[in-house]
């Protein structure tokens, strides 16, 4: 048995208050009947939220795979594409030029024959015999075959590289959308599973302070008791000859009473905030949109690497003043607004490039020094098509 002393010391205090938990827990689950069944509905629930977490977790797995996947077929496709462009790029530079020589000396040829038509047919009955007649009406006919063909082929060539810019455009519809269809849906099965981490979390800070507000009873309940049996002893006390000596106690026994009192509530107080914080840091998203406009990354030039006074794809020379930009797929005429840097300007493709990987536009020199864009090279631009 403890001694007035050892009965005040923080030792028996913290004692005193685990036992008044205790106690105060036992009895309030041996005298009331629903209070038995609220920890089985906290928990059951709590099982079924972590079972669907667990699911969307599986998901969110599979749907990085699936994305992961996307990436390497979008890979793949570049490679495609960068064959396209270099193949464009042939056509326009080397194979329709020199074709369209030669189909405009083929109507040349053909408009002086159709203008000497006359002295032809003069050559022709001019022939000594029939068949220097035959031989010469064939060369004739053989020579404007092939000036026709000359014509015929020019007319091949733009055909074939129309289909493979169309090809071109198709490809990079193809990867940029099968690349946002795995984005979107790795996006939804994450945002559902935060969803239900924010619910998982807010039960676990609801039992947490249903046990606290439980504990804070209990030891409430328990200096109560203290304080009644305080009570009593001083009540009896006043009646013993040594008065000051039993004042002496019931002030210590009261000061104890108060000791674990504060202990409890201490302790209740503490896992009420933890569970309050706990409960605040689950609720925290953010997002973010942007519609009707492109990134990508671009550069200029013009200026410094030898290509001012070249002409470009539509027969325009790249000067100081043009407003032009070269891009790999879009028409060439087609306005294209393009911001950087909080400035907005809108230049007209003219050209076909750039063929650095990862770029989407090159800027001529003006559009470059509109958008203050000599002094950063190249970096991430924001631009829309206006047709």
């Amino acid at each position: 048995m403890l001694d007035h002393d050892d009965a005040t010391s923080p030792r028996a205090v913290r004692a005193i208050a685990r036992l008044a938990c205790t106690a105060g827990l036992t009895a309030s689950l041996v005298l009331s009947g629903s209070a038995v069944l609220a920890p089985a509905q906290a928990w059951a629930a709590s099982a079924s939220t972590e079972a669907e977490l667990a699911k969307l977790t599986q998901q969110i797995s599979e749907a990085e795979a699936t994305y992961q996947e996307s990436v390497a077929q979008a890979d793949s496709l570049q490679e495609e594409i960068n064959s396209v462009a270099d193949e464009i790029l042939d056509l326009e530079q080397n194979v329709i030029p020199a074709q369209r020589e030669r189909a405009a000396d083929a109507a040349s040829q053909l408009y002086k024959m159709q203008c000497n038509t006359p002295n032809l047919v003069s050559l022709l009955l001019q022939a000594d015999s029939m068949e220097d007649f035959i031989s010469s009406s064939k060369y004739l006919t053989v020579i404007q075959d092939e000036h026709t063909a000359e014509l015929q082929r020019l007319s091949e060539v733009e055909d074939d590289l129309n289909a493979k810019m169309a090809d071109l455009n198709a490809k990079q519809t193809e990867v940029a959308t099968e690349q946002q269809k795995a984005s979107d849906a790795l996006a939804s099965v994450q945002s559902a599973a935060a969803e239900v981490q924010k619910k998982a979390d807010a039960e676990n800070a609801a039992e947490a302070q249903a046990a606290a507000e439980a504990a804070q009873r209990a030891a409430a309940e328990q200096a109560a008791r203290e304080q009644a049996a305080a009570e009593q002893h001083s009540a009896a006390t006043e009646t013993a000859p040594s008065e000051p000596s039993g004042s002496s106690q019931s002030s210590s026994n009261s000061s104890g009473s108060n000791t674990s009192n504060n202990s409890g509530s201490s302790s209740s107080n503490q896992g009420g905030s933890s569970s309050g914080s706990s409960s605040s840091n689950s609720g925290s998203s953010g997002s973010s949109s942007q519609g009707g406009w492109l990134t990508g990354k671009a550069s200029y030039y013009g200026l410094g690497d030898g290509l001012m006074g070249s002409m470009c794809a539509d027969g325009s020379p790249v000067t100081e003043t043009s407003m032009g930009i070269a891009m790999l797929s879009v028409p060439l005429g087609t306005k294209v607004e393009i911001r950087y840097g909080g400035k907005s300007v809108v230049a007209t493709v003219r050209d076909r490039g750039p063929y650095a990987g990862g770029r989407v536009i090159d800027m001529q020199p003006a559009v470059a020094r509109a958008l203050g864009f000599i002094s950063v090279g190249v970096d991430t631009v924001s631009y829309r098509i206006l047709g």
